[in-house]
């Protein structure tokens, strides 16, 4: 199966089925059912009058719009958020140990901070800690696409600017490590970690740059947005010239993939294929790290 039925401007059946069944199921089942069948008449409508050109993050933020306008229902997820910050934090300094005594400190400082792409909330994610040490654990052997990480590589060491687009809270503290790694081969970059702009599930903002540490060594600059993903209609303008003038942009997860794909070959993107969709995309198994490169 192509790429194309993740990244096209047209949702695919598969994404539109997962996420109408997936929000149909959020209203509070106290209420009464004459209010439920409004609340799932409204998701129906909105997808179905919805543009044919919006990615998944923007339905998906149109839907968790009308659940907190009709139920209060906000999502917030502000202490699960601090527990992942912390329990990375907890196991960040045995993994820069083991980066520092790497043979190719780069190149497991990018898996590792690709494997931390499992921390995701969303409705592909069951954030299970124990598969997640798993996941740790395989990094360093898991097969990737060895082209496209020897550019990804080649990239980072020079560039005079980086645009790195973080996605999850615990998976900036894996972001962290690269960010110093990369300071580490390259010297004279400018990174900018660019982080969403309000909270939207488990995403990282401001307030888990702060946290994690983020901030001491990147300039970090929250997007604008609470959309999940970068939508380049739907960030502030600087967080589009940071991105648009950047000689690399390093993109994190599923989200930022469905929005930014096909927009810049100096775009790479590293994420897990977390659902079926991805993982016959690709033709890999659940749980599989992926570098690739943009268009």
């Amino acid at each position: 199966m192509p790429t194309d039925e993740i990244t096209s401007q047209s949702l695919s059946p598969r994404c539109l089925r997962c996420m109408v069944s997936g929000y149909l199921d959020k209203a509070p089942d106290e209420v009464p059912w004459r209010t439920r069948a409004e609340y799932m008449r409204r998701v129906l409508r909105t997808v179905a009058d919805g543009s044919e050109t919006m990615t998944a993050p923007e339905v998906s933020h149109e839907l968790k719009g009308i659940l907190r306008e009709m139920f209060g229902i906000d999502g917030d997820l502000s202490a699960e958020k601090r527990h992942f910050n912390e329990l990375m934090l907890g196991m960040e300094h045995g993994l820069q140990a083991r980066i520092d005594e790497s043979d190719d400190p780069l190149d497991l400082a990018i898996r590792y901070a690709m494997v931390g792409n499992f921390i995701d909330f969303g409705p592909t994610g069951d954030v299970s800690e124990s598969r997640l040490l798993e996941l740790m654990g395989e990094a360093p052997a898991m097969s990737l696409d060895a082209e496209a990480l020897a550019d990804l590589k080649r990239r980072i060491m020079s560039a005079r600017t980086i645009a790195y687009l973080t996605d999850n809270c615990g998976e900036v503290v894996l972001d962290k490590l690269l960010m110093r790694e990369i300071a580490r081969v390259n010297p004279r970059v400018l990174v900018t970690a660019v982080v969403r702009g309000a909270p939207v599930s488990n995403d990282a903002t401001m307030e888990d740059a702060v946290q994690v540490g983020l901030d001491r060594l990147a300039r970090v600059l929250p997007n604008g947005s609470d959309v999940a993903g970068t939508c380049p209609g739907r960030i502030s303008e600087e967080a589009r010239l940071a991105i648009g003038t950047a000689d690399l942009v390093i993109s994190k997860g599923l989200a930022n993939y469905e929005t930014l794909s096909g927009r810049g070959s100096n775009t790479y993107f590293l994420f897990l294929c977390k659902c079926e969709l991805y993982v016959e995309a690709f033709g890999v198994p659940l749980h599989t790290g992926m570098v690739v490169r943009g268009v």
